[in-house]
């Protein structure tokens, strides 16, 4: 899984509040011509205003092409932003210039994003740069207004209103983003942890298989010859013990590999109505339980996704042993099994009428290991599989469930 790192989710956010900077600046500059007596120096201004566009542009452009900027990059970009701003200043009223408390955007930003020794070096340029328009530029330029205080003292609001949009936008975006990729780092987090353990699972399926081969072998060679000598029901059921034998080796044959084999199957594309067709018949064939109901849209009976195809299948078998399970007991047993389309995605969905998931575990669900299920009924590892299988080909696991009324699991997967 890619994680995003920081310095570019920062620097990202920076380049596209520019742009809105750029934009207020020019339109504030050709506005604010109209109410002053003195003119305004247009064509500086407005050249500053154009120097900061392109530099931002240069850097969007380096951002697309996959730049990987550093906390240095973010303060630098800062500094020069710091620039802009007292040379738009001191070109338009100095330290009298209402906007000069755009200062604090900066000063904010870089508390929030950047390390502290940048974070205190964007303050001191701010203040120096502020102090020296206070102390170095004192030409304030006449207003049309009888009462000039008045009109600056609006200034100052709209001034103020600037600030407060700029840092509330720029403090929740950020915070969002960053929530984001905390989630995707913990994410990984997990994956790593998973890997570990099913690496160390994988040993211990090893020696189990060693152990539990003879003993199985010996009951399928039994079962056979109980079911030559025995007739009607009784050979039907010396049959299912075979076939429950069977069932057993290919369990300890998936926990052998890492992640249940999916690390070891190479994915290609394939039509994906006929291998969840087959999935959803072996299965049946294979279990007694509830038979699903299969619903393919017509218009993804050909439709073609790129998937590692046993996995695949065993993902759709995973499901439906869950939905199996969380449907005994009800009178009436329904598993649903739907293939749709969702923009460009692929959309598989098992639902059933089972127990349901409480709403607290709800957002656990498809973590390796964790399981609702009574101990001794369940790894845990089916739904993290699953999830697994699609999200390496850029798709995507959710589950949605009501206590005592079901559960639907849907994945979903870019159409090839």
């Amino acid at each position: 899984m890619l994680v995003e790192p920081a310095p570019r989710i920062n620097l990202r956010w920076i380049v596209l509040l520019r742009w809105g900077a750029v934009a207020g600046q020019a339109i504030t500059i050709l506005v604010a011509g109209r109410f002053l007596k003195q003119p305004l120096p247009l064509t500086p201004l407005l050249s500053v205003v154009a120097a900061l566009a392109l530099m931002n542009a240069v850097i969007h452009v380096w951002l697309w092409r996959g730049g990987q900027p550093t906390d240095r990059a973010c303060g630098l970009n800062l500094l020069a932003d710091i620039a802009a701003l007292t040379a738009l200043l001191a070109l338009s009223g100095g330290a009298f210039n209402p906007f000069s408390v755009l200062y604090l955007v900066h000063i904010t930003i870089a508390a929030v994003i950047l390390p502290a020794r940048w974070s205190l070096l964007l303050a001191a340029a701010s203040a120096l740069s502020y102090s020296v328009l206070q102390f170095t530029i004192v030409t304030d330029l006449a207003l049309i207004s009888s009462d000039p205080g008045l009109l600056q003292l609006r200034g100052r609001w709209v001034a103020f209103l600037v600030a407060a949009a700029f840092i509330s936008t720029f403090s929740l975006r950020m915070s969002e983003s960053l929530r984001q990729r905390g989630e995707e780092l913990e994410r990984a987090r997990s994956d790593a942890e998973a890997a570990e353990r099913l690496a160390a699972l994988g040993t211990l399926a090893a020696g189990t298989a060693h152990e539990l081969n003879t003993p199985l072998g010996t009951i399928a060679i039994l079962a056979g010859k109980l079911a030559a000598q025995l007739e009607g029901d009784r050979r039907d059921e010396a049959e299912d013990i075979r076939l429950q034998v069977r069932r057993c080796k290919e369990i300890i044959t998936k926990m052998m590999a890492p992640r249940g084999g999916v690390e070891l199957e190479e994915p290609k594309e394939i039509e994906l109505a006929p291998v969840i067709e087959g999935a959803v018949r072996r299965w049946q064939d294979g279990r007694p339980g509830p038979k699903p109901v299969l619903i393919i849209d017509p218009r993804v009976a050909r439709a073609r996704a790129r998937l590692a195809v046993h996995a695949f299948e065993q993902a759709v078998a995973n499901l439906l042993d869950n939905a199996a399970e969380a449907t005994e007991g009800k009178p009436l047993r329904e598993v649903r099994v739907a293939l749709d389309r969702h923009g460009d995605l692929l959309r598989l969905s098992v639902a059933d009428n089972g127990v349901g998931v409480p709403e607290p575990l709800l957002r656990r669900i498809g973590e390796p290991f964790f399981t609702t299920k009574e101990p001794g009924r369940g790894t845990g590892l089916g739904l993290y599989l699953a999830r697994h299988v699609v999200e390496r080909q850029g798709g995507e696991m959710t589950v949605s469930s009501t206590q005592g009324r079901g559960t639907q699991v849907v994945l979903t997967v870019p159409e090839a």
